[in-house]
């Protein structure tokens, strides 16, 4: 019995074969029957005449007219972006029924010839030009539906029922467009969305009593760690109270609320700064903190619970304490012995003689955001963000600063000093500098006791300066500040993994002379003061060498360069009268 099985699905098969070979023979390089494409027949024609019959087609689809009742809106194919390709409309039909195995061929050519096949033609649409037509519909057909609301007033409370719209469904109608225009249709209907906020009569009733009921609570959310707490007043509750529902509440505007809380709450973790005192130790100079992170969702959760329950006739006040994960610092004391910090790598230095106040001031206190911080091993340090926001609101306070190549009073005036110093440090420890911006013109500081075109300006959010630590440890910054003597110093501490660090003279060409004095009227200083902030430099073209090597490997080598434009000496005038 098997045997006999055997030979009859052979036999079937072979004529299933045959009868494939058969049918290619006849059709050849034509159409099989029964398939069109975009409604055009294209059954037993050969390319050329398939092309020319999907051409006939497309001729006709002038556009999309997309309607809504008795509205309607007509767009042509180019303010779409539709563009069709007959040639590979025909190329799917000539392979359908063929691109498949001997079985699947059989199917399709079985089935276009007994009931016919359409397939789509093929199309590209400007999606952008498309969602710009949905906005611009939407804008005639959307009617904003009017929320309830729940307020107090005069001792009671009022309900409003709100009112119902009407929405575009965009995302509906962009599929049928997408339909239409591989189909070739050239009506769409606009699929509109129903809002229905609007309250019943029973809704309002029942709404006003619950608003009521809750009028008598009070939930208190507290963060005792930080000493914080908030009240849950009527107003928020009431704002948070779903009218629409029985006893339900606006999650979202719940997550809102709760969201902007967290901004205020979280805090990241505090990693112990260290102090290198010598001897391959380090000391802590500010204790670690531990860091925290709302628990939005199961505030958000505990708030429903919470309100719910008062609502249902708990105690009319209640505290709680918000939901708060602890982070942990990543460098405790208790790492230092692990963090590979054992003696110098590199020291930059710079002197700021004749610096006004409060250029003095600005410098130092960036100096001290980078003192202690550590650089993680494979770490990219930015001088912006490790600094922080520059401005008045962070305390930093006017000085003439460069920007857009001029000399203007500006928050934060004298921390490219900072970050001038730190280049200079970077550059001594062989370190990768990713980002380094040379100044417009030469600065008096940068030159004093030092060669010209060592210099790193920095500006928020750019020009920033960058460098990694690509040894095996970590990399401590440490200041050194002394105010008699107006100097300011980096020292880099870490593993010496054996580098060497080699720096050629300045080369300096293209030098121009400066232009005439420059004085600038200043209303902080008495009349008749004047003060010299800037000495004049000629412009010039200037350019070193820095490579580190290790053992015969080279780990750097390239070259800096600075254009610097000729600068006159600036000088402030008072203009102050008392």
């Amino acid at each position: 019995m098997k045997r006999k099985l055997t030979v009859l699905v052979v036999l079937v098969l072979g004529i299933g074969v045959a009868g494939g070979i058969g049918v290619e023979v006849v059709y050849g390089e034509r159409v099989f029957p029964g398939i069109a494409a975009g409604g055009a027949l294209l059954g037993n024609l050969t390319r050329s005449e398939a092309e020319r019959a999907v051409g006939q087609r497309l001729v006709k689809m002038q556009g999309i007219t997309l309607t809504q009742g008795t509205q309607s809106w007509p767009v042509s194919l180019g303010e779409l972006g539709i563009v069709y390709n007959a040639p590979d409309t025909v190329n799917r039909a000539l392979n359908y029924g063929r691109s498949g195995g001997v079985i699947e061929n059989g199917n399709k050519r079985w089935v276009a010839m007994r009931s016919g096949v359409n397939i789509d033609v093929a199309v590209t649409l400007d999606e952008e030009k498309l969602n710009r037509i949905i906005e611009s519909v939407a804008g005639e057909l959307d009617i904003p539906a009017q929320e309830p609301e729940v307020t107090v007033r005069l001792g009671g409370v009022s309900v409003t029922p709100g009112e119902n719209g009407q929405q575009v469904d965009g995302k509906v109608l962009t599929t049928r467009v997408w339909d239409a225009a591989k189909w070739l249709v050239p009506d769409v209907e606009i699929p509109v969305v129903q809002l229905t906020p609007k309250l019943s009569t029973e809704q309002l009733a029942k709404a006003r009593e619950r608003a009521l009921t809750m009028l008598a609570k009070k939930l208190t959310i507290a963060f005792e760690a930080e000493k914080l707490a908030w009240d849950i007043g009527e107003d928020l509750v009431l704002i948070w109270l779903d009218p629409a529902t029985e006893k339900g509440w606006k999650r979202g505007k719940m997550e809102d609320w709760v969201r902007e809380l967290a901004v205020t709450v979280d805090r990241a973790a505090q990693n112990a700064t260290l102090r290198f005192v010598g001897g391959g130790r380090v000391e802590e100079f500010r204790p670690a903190k531990p860091g925290y992170m709302v628990k939005q969702t199961e505030t958000v959760q505990m708030l429903i619970d919470e309100l719910s329950s008062l609502e249902a006739g708990g105690e009319g006040v209640r505290r709680v304490e918000l939901p708060v994960a602890m982070v942990e610092p990543e460098i405790t004391i208790g790492d230092v012995n692990d963090l590979g910090i054992e003696e110098l790598l590199g020291r930059g230095e710079s002197w700021y003689a004749g610096s006004i106040t409060n250029r003095i001031f600005n410098l130092k206190k960036a100096a001290d955001a980078l003192n202690g911080v550590l650089v993680a091993p494979g770490d990219t340090f930015s001088f912006n963000k490790t600094v922080g926001e520059i401005s008045a609101a962070t305390g930093y306070k006017q000085a003439y600063i460069i920007k857009e190549g001029q000399t203007i009073l500006g928050d934060g005036g004298g921390v490219c000093q900072t970050s001038s110093t730190l280049f200079r440090a970077v550059l001594a420890a062989g370190l990768p500098i990713e980002a380094r911006t040379a100044h417009a013109y030469r600065v008096s500081y940068y030159e004093q006791n030092y060669q010209v075109g060592f210099d790193a300006t920095v500006f928020q959010p750019t020009p920033d300066f960058k460098f990694t630590n690509d040894t095996p440890g970590y990399v401590l910054i440490q200041t050194e500040f002394d105010e008699a003597k107006k100097y300011l110093a980096f020292a880099f501490y870490g593993t010496n993994d054996g580098r060497k660090v080699e720096m050629s003279k300045v080369r300096m060409w293209d030098v121009t002379p400066p232009p005439p004095d420059l004085y600038i009227d200043d209303p902080n200083m008495p009349i008749g003061k004047v003060t010299q902030t800037e000495h004049r430099a000629a412009g010039a073209k200037v350019a070193f060498d820095w490579k580190v090597t290790r053992g015969e490997e080279v780990l750097q080598e390239r070259t800096f360069y600075s254009n610097y434009r000729p600068w006159q000496a600036v000088y402030l005038r008072g203009t102050k009268t008392n």
